[in-house]
């Protein structure tokens, strides 16, 4: 090994010492650091391990990489202070995928490590102050009194953290006790904050006869006698349980005599719910049947072949999955199952509880620190085979997996945009192949490049071309606002048309439920002034603000700046402004206006964030108490709910024509994905589309459920303009407080490419800089340019000088280069 950075510690070592180790760090520096290992650790050390060493004047958590001998390094090396876990908590071969797939993103690597770790789970090391020995004669003198005789006290028995501290003296006397040199800072140690919970449990001591002992030893004691005799017979016994019949004193005694013992045992936390009875599995169709010999056939054999099941909505895909995690754990290994979104989780678990029992664990942001902690130590320790959840749950620590699924592959929800930027998709595939495991990419509407990778073979395509039990399609109508609005009186706000009021009318009638689409949030869009078109923007970003009328506030939804609504417009004072636009909370009011007596619910972003809210909501959904569900994307992706019989789409075109080569394709899926939501049990379902662009081939082609013709129309356009996946992009955003430094960066940036400074140009071309399409977000201005090509080691080396240029853009400016980009915003 070769140091690469040798001086970054505290206490040096000779480099002839026998062993040092290089660690990843969490800092924005693409290197490993090399410490020297103490004897004391030598055992305990090994690579996936985390450490506490000190980093320049900072005491930071990191992770072992390698190991090696000292004498591999030239220089004095410092000595790592602590090695934190027993065994290690990354693998060989995640930590062998993660240093790969950190380099392919031009991520550091110890940034990616730590991403791929529980939030919360190492040990810190705080601020703090202890007693010195002028304290402790100061304390002895009774020199000090009152509260700060009470904080030297406990400082005698061990350090306290600074916060506690402070917390119980005043600034000038904690001033005053570091001035006379009674106490003095120092590190404290403190436990994670992600805990795992645990029980205090009473345990029968080896070898006692109870019957003997409760005969004579308890004979003048019965209920020491009782509850020993309980613990004989049913086992260990959580102490909380035994408190309910038997008093502290009565357990204290047994304790004190030998015959039962205390331990803390883990005792993880509930997040699944009450327990989903099993169900039988149903017949397969044909279909079913068709595509998922080949899944076994893989999974049996050990292959890592990526297979995309393309199935129409409501084709069965869910139970192909099922039918390939049975057959994985038939096989005696593991499996895991990713959906893009929290909310779906609640469903696809449910299905796997139904069909596998207690056997899932669930990982996702929504969960608190401990729960997630103790999820993946139940994957770890092979107590649950199964992981389900978002895109984080790829981190699993599963080392026998026998199958993969992404359902609703599509998604873009599987991008993680900041820091460690990787795409759930491509990471999965590299799980897959250290695996020998099949990935399945399930989705109504895969992304192109997942179906043109399909089409060029690289991947198998497993058509499910229709619903199971030969349900039809929803039947879809598409209705022109242009039209409805020229029909009505002028200055009338068009919030539900005609045909769609209808269609809701007659299925309220006939006992079935509505979901009513719209991907915005708030009351409304904007407050707009007729008189000079002013419309209220936020101070941080390139954004309208968001009427929201519970709180009665304008709110910016990117930095979540807010003000009251202006009486009087601010640009030229008119007081003839109004509500424009529309949001979940204003199609709400007319609902409720239309329809009076009808029971509805919302489901946002906004409301989502309530702990338990979204599986509450969509359970009274499944159990027909909703007649109308309001939702914006999180009601359109994967919900099976037999009494939906009419989706409406208010507003298809919202986002069709943002700047992004993707927009079309977002559409397409999202207005197929929701219509897909009606009709899934024997009732036909339909679906209404309100559009100003009815003509546009993303919207037609949902009407005649036609991804295939979509998706000739669009790749075409790629092919054209050389966009994914016949070429590839790299996307850079400038970002700095001062719009003149973010354009002066991103402008050095863009010279940084000059063809003659690259060793292959290849067929590379330059887009920008230009403002990006949110110019200023959160107080900074932002700056954008686009590198794209077909040839990628041109375009590798473009990214990487890229990448090496922003580590000299001046301070207090920052670029992100992103070399698989999904949000071009």
């Amino acid at each position: 090994m070769q140091p690469l950075f040798a001086q970054v510690g505290t206490d040096e070592t000779d480099s002839g010492d026998p062993a040092a180790v290089r660690v990843a760090l969490p800092v924005p520096v693409d290197e490993l650091f090399d410490y020297a290992l103490p004897s004391e650790w030598t055992e305990r050390a090994q690579p996936g391990c985390r450490v506490r060493v000190r980093f320049r004047e900072r005491h930071l958590t990191g992770i072992i990489v390698e190991r090696g001998r000292g004498d591999d390094y030239r220089g004095r090396l410092h000595a790592i202070e602590s090695v934190l876990d027993p065994e290690p908590v990354l693998s060989l071969a995640m930590l062998s995928i993660l240093q790969d797939a950190a380099r392919h993103v031009l991520c550091p690597i110890g940034i990616a490590l730590a991403t791929a770790l529980p939030t919360g789970s190492a040990p810190r090391v705080v601020a703090g102050f202890a007693i010195t020995a002028r304290g402790q004669d100061a304390l002895s003198r009774r020199a000090v009194r009152g509260e700060l005789r009470a904080v030297l006290a406990d400082l005698l028995n061990k350090p306290a953290t600074a916060s506690s501290v402070r917390g119980r003296i005043d600034a000038l006397d904690l001033r005053n006790l570091q001035r006379d040199g009674l106490i003095e800072p120092v590190r404290v140690e403190r436990g994670p904050r992600a805990r795992i919970r645990s029980v205090k449990v009473a345990s029968l001591a080896d070898g006692i006869d109870v019957e003997r002992v409760a005969t004579s030893t308890l004979a003048r004691a019965p209920k020491q006698a009782a509850l020993l005799k309980r613990l004989s017979q049913v086992g260990d016994v959580p102490v909380p349980e035994l408190s309910k019949e038997f008093s502290a004193s009565i357990l204290r005694s047994l304790e004190q005599r030998g015959l039962v013992t205390l331990s803390r045992r883990a005792a993880p936390r509930n997040v699944l719910g009450d327990r989903v009875p099993l169900e039988p599995m149903p017949e397969l169709t044909r279909e079913q049947a068709a595509v998922l010999a080949p899944l076994t056939k893989e999974i049996r054999d050990s292959s890592s072949q990526t297979f995309l099941l393309h199935g129409v909505t409501g084709s069965g895909k869910t139970e192909v999955y099922l039918r390939a995690v049975a057959e994985a754990l038939d096989k005696g290994r593991q499996a895991m199952i990713l959906v893009p979104e929290i909310t779906l989780t609640h469903q696809i678990v449910s299905r796997v509880r139904a069909r596998f029992g207690e056997r899932v664990a669930v990982l996702h942001s929504g969960l608190g620190p401990g729960e997630r902690l103790e999820q993946w130590h139940q994957l770890r320790d092979g107590a649950k085979p199964i992981a389900v959840g978002a895109r984080s749950a790829l981190f699993a620590p599963l080392e026998n997996l026998g199958v993969i699924v992404i359902d609703e592959e599509h998604d873009g929800a599987y991008k993680n945009e900041e820091g460690f930027r990787y795409h759930a998709r491509d990471l999965a595939a590299r799980r897959a192949r250290q695996a020998s495991c099949p990935l399945i990419l399930g989705s109504a509407t895969p992304s192109l490049e997942t179906r043109h990778a399909a089409e060029q073979g690289d991947i198998t395509r497993l058509p499910l071309a229709y619903r199971v039990g030969d349900r039809p399609l929803p039947a879809v109508e598409i209705v022109d606002l242009a039209r409805e609005k020229a029909a009505m009186p002028r200055g009338h706000k068009l919030v539900l048309s005609r045909p769609l009021k209808r269609a809701m009318r007659e299925t309220l009638a006939e006992g079935g439920q509505t979901i009513l689409f719209l991907n915005r949030r708030g009351f409304s869009t904007q407050i707009l002034c007729f008189d000079c078109g002013h419309a209220e923007r936020c101070l941080h970003c390139d954004i309208a603000l968001v009427y929201h009328s519970v709180e009665q506030s304008l709110r910016c939804h990117y930095c979540d700046y807010r003000i009251e609504p202006p009486e009087n417009c601010t640009n030229c004072g008119a007081p003839d402004t109004a509500l424009m636009g529309l949001g979940t909370q204003r199609l709400e009011e007319e609902i409720h206006s239309e329809f009076p007596d009808i029971r509805t619910a919302r489901l946002d972003r906004d409301n989502a964030r309530r702990r338990g809210f979204v599986s509450r909501v969509l359970q009274q959904l499944r159990d027909r108490e909703i007649d109308v569900l309001i939702g914006t994307q999180m009601v359109a992706k994967g919900h099976d709910y037999p009494g939906v019989r009419l989706v409406g789409v208010v507003a298809a075109d919202i986002g069709l024509h943002l700047p992004d080569f993707r927009a079309a394709e977002r559409t397409f899926q999202l207005l197929t994905q929701v219509a897909g939501r009606a009709g899934r049990d024997l009732e036909p379902g339909r679906a209404v589309i309100q559009t100003f662009v009815p003509d546009h081939y993303a919207v037609a082609s949902v009407a005649q459920h036609d991804y295939e013709g979509f998706y000739a129309r669009e790749i075409e356009h790629r092919k054209v303009l050389g966009y994914p996946p016949f070429g590839k992009l790299v996307h850079v955003v400038v970002s700095a407080e001062k719009e003149s430094e973010a354009a002066e960066s991103a402008q050095r940036l863009a010279e940084s490419l000059d063809p003659s400074g690259l060793a292959n140009a290849g067929d590379l071309e330059l887009l920008g800089p230009v403002p990006a399409a949110l110019s200023r977000l959160r107080g900074r201005y932002r700056y954008q340019l686009v590198v794209k090509g077909s040839d990628g080691r041109a375009l590798r080396e473009a990214a990487e000088t890229l990448h090496q240029t922003t580590r000299d853009l001046a301070h207090g400016t920052t670029a992100s280069v992103d070399v698989h980009p999904i949000n071009m915003l």
